[in-house]
């Protein structure tokens, strides 16, 4: 009896050990339960991740865009100069394309000649027709050309090559403008002019003078335009009675522009000058169609 006592207890603490064995341990089923659960995601993380999907998401469509607008041509922003409807335009259009020159300092060649001479003079005066010849600018040896590169203008200010215009309505008589592909053409028909040079007596009534066309008052070889003032400051020491009628008439003023920018790319200023001169001694006159151009005007 006591060995069948003895052998039943060893079989039920086996039994209860396999009991045991079956159920899991309440500390590590917690443990198990506590990582299998998720933690709970903070607002910050949470927001941090939308932000970063949000900027993914956008950088896309960006990335799209820009992908789809390089297969379209870009517009030039830059808005064409619109074509001057009347004189009052014509003359502003005309004024800020030369002016955009002067204050660029723009390059270009210059060349000014005057051609269909013809004289009248006396005996006196044909002893100096080759000095008449110089006043007015006639002749192959008194032609002017000159190169100027851009920015590298003359510092003396009298000689600005190419001036101002202050040209208005009230100095021409008509004016124009016609599209040439991507060009304005400008053309002002300007008011007749006169000039008085003497020991007592100066004036000068010239619209011309106003166009751009490099003048002055004194005996300077490079002023385009000779009035009476000019020529008499020229011969007032040897002749100082001398006396200078001076007149022009058919001015004409057109300029090339480019009609995208406004920019001036090239001006032709003609006209036909009459001189009279009288020294005392002897007269006579001396007239020629007076060409200055401006072409390969470069900024």
């Amino acid at each position: 009896m006591k060995k069948f006592a003895a052998l039943l207890l060893v079989l039920v603490m086996v039994l209860s050990f396999a009991a045991c064995g079956g159920k899991a341990d309440p500390e590590t089923t917690a443990a198990t339960k506590e990582n299998i659960s998720a933690e709970p995601v903070s607002e910050e993380a949470s927001s941090e991740a939308v932000s970063e999907n949000a900027s993914e998401a956008a950088s896309e469509t960006a990335s799209e865009a820009v992908s789809a607008d390089a297969s379209e041509p870009v517009s030039d922003p830059k808005a064409p100069v619109a074509a001057p409807a009347n004189n009052a335009e014509i003359v502003a259009l005309y004024n800020s394309a030369v002016n955009s020159a002067v204050d660029a300092k723009a390059g270009f060649n210059k060349a000014r000649y005057v051609d269909n001479e013809s004289f009248d003079l006396d005996l006196a005066l044909k002893a100096f027709k080759s000095l008449v010849e110089k006043f007015v600018g006639i002749g192959a040896e008194n032609r002017y050309t000159e190169s100027v590169a851009q920015g590298q203008w003359d510092s003396d200010p009298k000689r600005a090559y190419l001036r101002k215009s202050t040209i208005g309505e009230a100095d021409i008589t008509g004016a124009a403008c016609a599209q040439e592909g991507n060009f304005y053409v400008v053309t002002l028909n300007i008011k007749n002019g006169n000039s008085h040079g003497g020991k007592s007596n100066k004036f000068t009534n010239a619209p011309v003078d106003k166009c751009g066309i490099c003048v002055g008052n004194e005996d300077k070889g490079y002023y385009d335009h000779k009035t009476g003032e000019v020529i008499y400051a020229a011969i007032g020491g040897t002749y100082a009675g001398a006396d200078i009628q001076e007149s022009y008439n058919n001015a004409k003023a057109v300029a090339k522009i480019d009609a995208a920018t406004g920019k001036l790319v090239s001006l032709t200023v003609t006209y036909k000058i009459s001189v009279a001169i009288d020294i005392g001694i002897g007269d006579g006159t001396a007239t020629g169609n007076s060409h200055i151009e401006y072409t390969n005007v470069k900024y």
